[in-house]
């Protein structure tokens, strides 16, 4: 009996996978392409789209597009989604200014997140986002938000040190 391979971290891999097909258009054509392969291989389009974790509504709206237009109907459409409020340069200049500290552009913060950026935006560029509209930016121009750790105030600082450096060995 052959062994059974398993991946290590599953999730992660899962993960992964996601974010490189929904990143690629071509990604996203060609999986819609094997969805559709199954069918023609007479699958169920529940078991089709249960494989590849879609809605099975989905899978029927891309029957009927290859039905009534053909295979080419699978790729997306170009100027999908509504357009940036940001042209592509000013996106390029923000993320410059994103990499310098808000201290450089009169902020009192250490670090950029969305309230700030959103602050920053109205009043650089004249454009109004949202707070969590400006999260997603960060993401687009490839940051992440990191959050400042809370350290208590008034701990000693070197047991501290000492628990950081060995937490099983000196208890709290």
């Amino acid at each position: 009996m052959p062994k059974i391979l398993k991946i290590k971290d599953p999730e992660k891999v899962r993960e992964e996978i996601a974010k490189h097909i929904s990143s690629s258009a071509d990604a996203r054509f060609v999986r819609r392409l094997d969805v559709i392969l199954l069918v023609l291989n007479g699958h169920p389009a529940r078991f089709a789209a249960s494989i590849f974790g879609i809605n099975p509504t989905t899978v029927q709206r891309w029957i009927h597009l290859v039905n009534n237009h053909g295979v080419e109907a699978l790729r997306d459409k170009p100027g999908r989604g509504r357009p940036s409020r940001l042209s592509e340069a000013d996106q390029s200049k923000l993320k410059k200014e994103i990499q310098k500290a808000p201290s450089e552009f009169g902020y009192d913060q250490a670090r950029w997140d969305g309230k700030l950026l959103s602050h920053h935006l109205k009043t650089r560029y004249g454009v109004e986002l949202k707070v969590r509209q400006c999260q997603n930016l960060f993401r687009k121009l490839g940051f992440s938000l990191k959050r400042p750790r809370k350290i208590p105030v008034g701990g000693d600082e070197k047991k501290r040190e000492a628990f950081k450096k060995n937490p099983r060995e000196n208890p709290p």
